[in-house]
Order: structure tokens, then C-alpha cells, then sequence
């Protein structure tokens, strides 16, 4: 009885110490109010097709949150998580969407969505708040697309590829010419040049023995620095995956090529010395 008792007391106390798991983040419908605390986080979702106001990359911004959020593409959704700040003084605040960073103008995005009411909130409750918000993890960049749009609609466009497989990228900003740009990634099995004529693409394969992971992909242009142009996950390979030979015709030429080069020049030294040798048997017969 005191062993089952002290194993209760071990249990209980253990899910007393655990580390609390984050809140999902409340949801804010178009046009709701929706009242928060400090340091809760908020998530708008609403289709990516309906306008041009719902699209990947459009800022989500209020006074109360502690930045802005931003929507980005999960299928056929775009969805952002924003964060109530600790320093948010209660009462009510809008929740607009504004245009993308880079494209703000004038005639730019600046759509009311909803609004936050920020419940009040005493010393200590925003000294908790604190700790809590600096123990959050950093939001994902990453972005979902349909499996039927052209890989990568943006560097933070992350598909899935099996170890030993294959994925085929897509230039969609049309700004390439044919054989102008090589693709490079630490799981490739070797750099690729995107080739075309109205626009570019290449199809790479990934190394079997790559850990699961996300890599990125870099934009080499000629006479350009390059740049992190897309991202991809890899997931464990099949079993027994082997990696095909790497133009194995090339290789043959690289290893023959010194001896072939010897041979030339050996040849043409020999050639030169018995054509000498030749002329100076003719004159000695005359």
C-alpha cells in the first residue's frame, strides 16, 4: 500500500514539474472579435484562392501582437500565428492584413480582418507572460504547396523527397535562360544545369545515404553570387537504395585522358626525331 502510495505521489509530482506544453494557438474568423490574454497566441486560416488580399506572403499586423505575422501557403489554406504581446494594454485592437514585405505602395493591401480584445492583466501575470513567450519556439517559414504546382513557388516552399528519389524544379520567375544556372545541394547526387527554352527546369536525385532533413538549394548564375533559392525535405530511403553511376562514359575520359594526352606527345616526339633522322640519311647519300 505505501509502495503504490509513493508511486501515486512520484507520478503526480512528475506532472506537476513536466514542462507545460504551449496552448494551441486560438483561432480569429474573418470579422470576430476575440478576446485574448497576454501571451496567447492567435491563428488566422482562410482560403488562398478567394483574392489577392489571401495570399501567401501578406503581413498580418496589430498593436497587440508582439510582431507581425505572416500568411503563408498550407495546401489550399493560408495560415499565420501571431503572438498577444506581455506589454499589450487591455482593450480592443484591429487585426488588418497589409501587403508583403518589398511591395508596399500607396494602393497597397490594408484589409481589416478582425479584432483582439486584451483582457487585463496584473504584474505578475505579465511577468509569467514573459517567461512564457521567450520559452516559444521561433515560427516555421515554411510553406505547404499543392503537389500539382511547380516546385519551388518560393524559397520556403518545402516538398518531400525520398532518399534516392527524384523532385524536378521549376524557374516559374521566367528570369533564365537555357544553361545559364546550375542547381546545387549537399543531397544531390551531383549539381544539375536547368535547361529549356521558354522556361528552365532540371530534374535532380537525391543521395541514398542522406540523413532525413531539410536542404537548400543554390542559384548559381553565371557571373551572379549565388543564392538560397528553394528548400526540400528528404525522408529515409528505401531499403537496399543504391545510387546510380555518375557519367560513368566522363569518368572513363578523365582517367584516359593523361594517358592518351602521353601518348600523343610521345607519338609526335617520336615522329619529329625519325623525321630527322630520316633527312640526314638522305643528305649523307648524296
Amino acid at each position: 500500500m505505501a509502495a503504490m502510495l509513493a508511486l501515486s505521489l512520484s507520478a503526480a509530482t512528475g506532472g506537476a514539474l513536466a514542462a507545460p506544453v504551449s496552448d494551441p494557438p486560438r483561432p480569429l474568423p474573418s470579422g470576430a472579435e476575440l478576446t485574448v490574454r497576454p501571451g496567447d497566441r492567435v491563428t488566422i486560416s482562410t482560403s488562398a484562392t478567394v483574392d489577392a488580399d489571401t495570399r501567401n506572403g501578406v503581413r498580418v499586423v496589430s498593436g497587440a501582437f508582439v510582431t507581425a505575422g505572416t500568411l503563408r501557403r498550407e495546401d489550399r489554406l493560408v495560415s499565420a500565428i501571431m503572438t498577444v504581446a506581455c506589454t499589450a494594454a487591455s482593450g480592443p485592437y484591429e487585426v488588418r492584413f497589409r501587403s508583403p514585405v518589398g511591395e508596399e505602395n500607396p494602393s497597397g493591401i490594408d484589409r481589416l480582418w478582425g479584432s483582439v480584445r486584451v483582457a487585463p492583466a496584473d504584474e505578475t501575470e505579465r511577468v509569467e507572460c514573459a517567461r512564457r513567450v521567450s520559452e516559444l519556439p521561433l515560427e516555421s517559414q515554411e510553406e505547404h504547396w499543392p503537389g500539382d504546382a511547380p516546385w519551388p513557388q518560393t524559397p520556403w516552399d518545402v516538398r518531400t523527397v525520398r532518399a534516392g528519389g527524384t523532385i524536378t524544379a521549376t524557374d516559374n520567375s521566367h528570369m533564365a535562360g537555357d544553361g545559364e544556372v546550375k542547381l546545387s545541394s549537399p543531397a544531390f547526387t551531383q549539381s544539375v544545369v536547368m535547361r529549356g527554352s521558354k522556361k528552365v527546369d532540371a530534374t535532380v536525385r537525391i543521395r541514398c545515404e542522406v540523413q532525413p532533413g531539410v536542404y537548400t538549394v543554390h542559384w548559381n548564375e553565371k557571373g551572379k553570387p549565388a543564392k538560397e533559392w528553394a528548400r526540400y525535405r528528404v525522408t529515409e530511403a528505401a531499403p537496399g537504395c543504391q545510387d546510380p553511376a555518375i557519367a560513368p562514359q566522363a569518368v572513363a575520359a578523365r582517367k584516359a585522358t593523361p594517358w592518351l594526352v602521353g601518348s600523343v606527345a610521345a607519338l609526335s616526339v617520336m615522329g619529329g626525331a625519325g623525321y630527322v633522322l630520316l633527312r640526314r640519311r638522305r643528305k649523307a647519300s648524296h
